[in-house]
């Protein structure tokens, strides 16, 4: 079969979730399953520690030890059952955004936000005020900036990126998105770049091709330069060693593009380009990326 193809049937990859879970999993068993089986085992592992610990299940609900041997309990129909559960908790705005914002799975995760709007402070002198119905907080989706930030804190690093580079990036991805799609008309990515509603055909024709003119500014900005140049690098530091194929040189577009847009991290563009995931090479793509942010921010 294929790479990455389902090899074995949901009973098993259930099993072996369970045993993960118990901590008594078998090595060569998880890294001989392909691509797709492993994604799913790794999902429902994420689910059933979940469960744990939101007390949907007990211990003994999900393995139990029988003669010094782990054995597993919890079935493929209920571990189904939570998985929809999950789903639908992860995709539940938080409460202090109100009972108006349902939960809506195919958004992904979400980060709330209180919005915000500045307004007069005496003759001279502005400040920012919430402006949230009810003082309420808004939802968006979360992005891969947001998980590289959340992972920085946790590390006790600097965030990776400004406020400026950040709104650059998804201004961009929201024009690359917009753009693409023809600028259809009533879209709901019409009010990211800057569009309000009504206006007629002639208003919604110049929104897109006010937005078709920042892209390519953007695109300017990024250059043609590479943010990682296989020329550079030795090739120790290149490939993983073992890997089929070699690496290719890494554009600031491709870059720019597999971050922004597609929402690949540092390291899966690396593998992507068949460089290695070092810390070495990250940090490169990452102050490579940083730079061309900086330009479409300037720039754009």
């Amino acid at each position: 079969m294929r790479q990455g193809a389902r090899r074995m049937p949901a009973k098993a990859l259930a099993y072996i979730a369970v045993m993960q879970v118990a901590g008594a999993a078998d090595r060569d068993l998880l890294a001989a399953l392909s691509d797709t089986d492993r994604a799913l085992v790794q999902s429902w592992v994420a689910v059933v520690r979940w469960a744990l610990s939101e007390r949907r299940l007990r211990r003994e609900d999900v393995w139990r030890r029988v003669d010094g041997r782990i054995e597993a309990v919890l079935g493929l129909a209920r571990l189904q059952t939570l998985s929809q559960a999950y789903v639908m908790a992860r995709a539940a705005a938080p409460a202090s955004c109100g009972p108006e914002i349902v939960a809506a799975p195919a958004r992904g995760a979400s980060m709330r936000f209180q919005p915000e709007a500045m307004v007069p402070k005496g003759e001279a002198d502005w400040r920012a005020e919430p402006v949230g119905y009810r003082g309420r907080d808004a939802v968006r989706r979360a992005d891969l900036f947001d998980k590289m930030e959340r992972a920085a804190l946790r590390a006790g690093r600097e965030v990776p990126f400004s406020p400026g580079q950040v709104s650059a990036g998804r201004s961009y991805a929201a024009l690359v998105e917009f753009v693409s799609a023809g600028g259809v008309k009533l879209s709901s990515l019409e009010g990211r770049i800057g569009g309000a509603g009504g206006g007629g055909e002639v208003a919604w024709i110049e929104r897109y091709c006010q937005a078709s003119e920042r892209l390519r500014r953007m695109r300017i900005a990024i250059g043609d330069g590479a943010a990682l140049s296989v020329r550079r690098v030795r090739p120790s530091k290149r490939a993983k060693p073992g890997a089929t194929g070699s690496a290719r040189t890494i554009s600031d577009r491709v870059l720019v593009d597999g971050v922004c847009v597609s929402g690949l991290s540092l390291g899966d563009v690396l593998l992507a380009n068949g460089w290695a995931k070092s810390g070495q090479n990250i940090e490169a793509v990452r102050g490579a990326l940083a730079a061309a942010l900086e330009r479409m921010r300037i720039w754009a």
